[in-house]
């Protein structure tokens, strides 16, 4: 018999495309609130689909007809109407991850009208993620006003960063209006930061990159388990080549792209938002890395090429930001599961003291990297709405 008692929270990860979320027993503020399972609410041809895979491995699912939008009001409306009947609880609270957080230098806060207005703020500087990270807030806070609600930022992990890593070549006045280096995914690097020592102890202690490889993906250099440097910047658009993003690029050419082409900002928006990174250099054939992978195109593998080009550039400098390496870990979706990639950057960073063998293990949690070897390697599995968790979790019962 379903116990309804349970108080749940909902931890929510909105896209372009689809709603991942978690349900956790928020019965304490304890480390051992257990998660009760992890699903997804995804936008197909003619269907909302659902899936939700239970903790003991179980697996549930349900379809509705397709709306537009996402994440909008029918497939929020779908997913809660889903929890209420088929939950084992009832939710108490809900926690978001909101890709900016500006300057704040705590993960998490609950939501209230103030907060709201300096989130919205930073539309401008997130505009393809920020408002769908906002969307399922304002619409629990409309239609389930009683529900506490949290967001918990990707920036904050690195507040930690010193200014000459904030900073740019820009004039003093812009700098001081917040036209700075802020970094990301930094509660997939925060998750990393907190298993690492029951990995490796000499890396958790010493000089770390983490390598979060996705359709969005970056790097951060930790020391001491603490961001000193990251590869994105006051956008999500720099740093490494991407699904469709162009990483690290010459602000001359986009100069050269509204003088002599005539593109508007809205132009060059969509350009580099949408039109760039491995889908752009693949000639259209595919943002996804396991598509390219499996394409004998040369345009494909070119994409492939000059992706794994990005990743082993920008590690060499990270490692000069740390002044040398201890290990590099690699997590995402590109960085847990395509293990071709992950050899093909291995083999190019042998000059840091890096060995492995061409066998490398594919499990998670696995140590890729040969007993000799100066700089360690492994593969580790993030965990994003593990720490949203726990954060709302402490300020639930902190403030209960």
């Amino acid at each position: 018999m379903t116990d309804h008692s349970r108080p749940l929270l909902l931890v929510l990860n909105a896209g372009s495309s689809s709603v991942k979320f978690s349900l956790y027993d928020a019965t304490d503020s304890g480390a051992g609130n257990p998660c009760l399972g992890h699903g997804s609410l995804e936008a197909h041809t003619d269907t909302d689909l659902l899936i939700f895979r239970h903790a003991d491995g179980a697996q549930q699912s349900a379809a509705w007809p397709r709306t537009d939008g996402a994440p909008d009001t029918g497939t929020l409306l779908n997913l809660m109407q889903w929890i209420d009947h088929h939950a084992e609880g009832h939710l108490c609270a809900a926690a978001h991850r909101v890709v900016h957080g500006g300057a704040r230098t705590l993960t998490c806060a609950r939501v209230n009208s103030t907060l709201m207005r300096e989130l919205q703020a930073l539309v401008p500087m997130a505009p393809l993620h920020q408002p769908l990270c906002l969307a399922p807030i304002l619409y629990l806070a409309r239609e389930h006003g009683g529900l506490a609600q949290f967001a918990c930022f990707d920036t904050a992990f690195h507040h930690s960063l010193d200014p000459l890593e904030t900073s740019f070549g820009l004039p003093r006045a812009m700098t001081e209006q917040g036209l700075r280096r802020y970094g990301f995914h930094g509660l997939s690097y925060a998750y990393i930061a907190g298993v690492l020592p029951e990995y490796d102890q000499r890396a958790a202690q010493g000089r770390t990159i983490v390598a979060h490889l996705g359709n969005g993906a970056s790097l951060c250099a930790m020391h001491n388990r603490v961001s000193r440097g990251t590869t994105m910047g006051f956008s999500t658009l720099d740093g490494l080549l991407m699904g469709t993003r162009p990483g690290r690029l010459d602000p001359g050419l986009l100069l050269f792209l509204m003088r002599e082409r005539g593109m508007t900002a809205q132009a060059l928006e969509d350009l580099l938002y949408h039109q760039c990174g491995l889908l752009g250099v693949s000639g259209g054939i595919a943002s996804d890395m396991r598509e390219l992978t499996a394409s004998t195109a040369p345009a494909a593998e070119e994409a492939v090429a000059l992706f794994v080009r990005s990743v082993v550039r920008e590690i060499g400098a990270m490692a000069a930001v740390l002044g040398g390496l201890d290990a590099l870990v690699f997590t995402g979706g590109i960085g847990e599961n395509a293990a071709p990639i992950r050899n093909a950057i291995l083999d190019r960073c042998a000059w840091l003291g890096l060995e492995h063998s061409p066998d490398s293990p594919t499990q998670h949690g696995a140590c890729l990297s040969l007993p000799g070897s100066k700089v360690s390697a492994w593969t580790i599995a993030t965990d994003e709405n593990a720490v949203i968790a726990r954060h709302a979790l402490e300020l639930l019962h902190s403030s209960a």
